[in-house]
């Protein structure tokens, strides 16, 4: 749905704003929590790949990104289809929002090695993110969580092992008890 910018969206749904580089014209699309969550719709086809004021063809465009939900989770790791973004899904997902949603799609849904990686690669951002010196806020609790649970998926951990940066594997692997699995 193509509404006139400054009016308002329509009840549960995402807003994605495209303005025009050169004269700063703004368009908003709104779309359902699904197509948001998934980038599904295409902003050029929706609003076309010319500005409708002064016909540039560069844009900055925002998007309003809706909180993922369990079954918005699951749908997203049993098809290989979706994709929350084009790259970087793990960092999208290494969030204390969801990392229950994580766990619970980790033990009780069969899904594929690519989508089990990004979430076994999103719990060790988390981990990551809580140990880098130069984070200003470390939630040393939820670090603590999280490295129990790599203790416990650390055959699904082993399996991610080559989706996982160096970077990231330097900082968390000596935290974790690698090669002793821990008690459930």
């Amino acid at each position: 749905m193509v509404i006139p910018h400054g009016m308002t969206q329509p009840a549960s749904t995402y807003k994605i704003e495209r303005t025009c580089n050169e004269c700063g014209h703004a368009e908003a699309v709104f779309v359902t929590k699904r197509e948001g969550a998934f980038e599904l719709c295409d902003v050029d086809t929706l609003l076309g790949t010319e500005c409708k004021n002064c016909a540039a063809t560069t844009f900055t465009t925002a998007y309003q990104r809706p909180d993922l939900d369990f079954e918005l989770m699951k749908e997203w790791a049993t098809n290989e289809d979706l994709y929350l973004m084009q790259q970087d899904e793990d960092l999208i997902l290494a969030d204390e929002l969801y990392l229950d949603l994580i766990l619970q799609i980790l033990d009780t849904v069969s899904i594929q090695g690519y989508k089990r990686n990004i979430l076994m690669a999103a719990l060790c951002v988390i981990v990551y993110d809580n140990t880098n010196k130069s984070k200003a806020q470390k939630n040393e609790q939820l670090k603590q969580r999280v490295i129990a649970e790599l203790n416990k998926r650390q055959d699904k951990l082993k399996l991610a092992d080559n989706w996982i940066m160096d970077y990231i594997k330097n900082v968390v692997y000596p935290q974790l008890a690698l090669g002793k699995q821990k008690p459930v």
